[in-house]
């Protein structure tokens, strides 16, 4: 038994304490505003949703109209977040050789998962292990860990993958993110509950982004090494500096209304 813990909730992130120190941050948290869509991707949706509902929108009163146009990207990516999660779910499971019911509305992304999963003859050694780094005080959940036949060669390989499944793809910045999990000091053994180890990391030759759609999927090998690592440390440096940046401004001074006055009198007196 150990002091570090790890709480999962799917559809609500999860929470991690190490020694005593609750909620430390995790990987995902350090990328926070780095490297998402360009501005015009929303602004392109948003126009769009305008533009299909334009005669329903304009029967709504002015305010309705605006709320739902203001919202339409929110609410995409709300429905999207949602079916991620479920997808994740499920795949995890079949990973893990489970057999599972799959809802008509994410057939095709957990086929696709499934399809990964035997072109590659991927083996499981382990699904949401939950990592750690006591060094630099960081902790995450890897989706899996496991081996798999080498691409159009003989052998296979080690691999850590995880699974998106958002509309555009997976965007290079995911490397950051497998760099924070391939250079935890441990895991945790099991689910990852009060009675779990802390245990070494399985071998990684390969960190795998496997982006599943309803019509397939694809798989992306990330470059992940030390130097992306210590890029990822700085970036959630910076990501610190900017929340405590608004902590170094202080009270605006008091006008020195005695040198206001004085000076006030000297332009009085010469105008005169």
């Amino acid at each position: 038994m150990t002091a570090t813990t790890f709480r999962r909730a799917y559809g609500r992130g999860h929470s991690y304490t190490l020694d005593g120190e609750p909620k430390i941050k995790g990987v995902t948290t350090m990328m926070k505003g780095l490297g998402g869509p360009p501005e015009s991707y929303f602004t392109k949706f948003t126009a769009g949703h305008a533009v299909d509902n334009w005669d329903r929108l304009a029967a709504l009163p002015p305010s309705a109209r605006l709320e739902e146009i203001a919202g339409a990207t929110k609410t995409r990516f709300s429905a999207a977040a949602v079916r991620g999660t479920e997808v994740h779910r499920l795949a995890e499971r079949l990973a893990k050789g489970e057999e599972v019911s799959v809802p008509d509305h994410v057939r095709g992304h957990v086929e696709a998962a499934v399809q990964f999963l035997d072109d590659y003859d991927v083996q499981t050694t382990c699904t949401e292990a939950a990592l750690f780094s006591r060094k630099n005080k960081h902790a995450g959940s890897a989706d899996a860990f496991g081996t798999a036949q080498k691409p159009h060669a003989a052998g296979r390989t080690s691999i850590l993958w995880d699974w998106k499944t958002n509309a555009s793809g997976p965007w290079g910045s995911v490397a950051f993110q497998f760099a924070g999990y391939s250079f935890s000091d441990f895991m945790l053994s099991g689910d990852g509950g009060k009675n779990s180890e802390e245990v070494p990391l399985p071998p990684v030759d390969e960190c795998w982004c496997v982006w599943l759609r309803a019509d397939g999927y694809d798989v992306y090998p990330m470059h992940v090494d030390e130097s992306v690592y210590r890029q990822l440390l700085y970036i959630d440096q910076c990501r610190m500096a900017d929340a405590d940046c608004m902590n170094y401004k202080g009270d605006a001074l008091p006008h020195p209304e005695s040198v206001r006055k004085v000076r006030l009198a000297d332009v009085q007196e010469v105008t005169a």
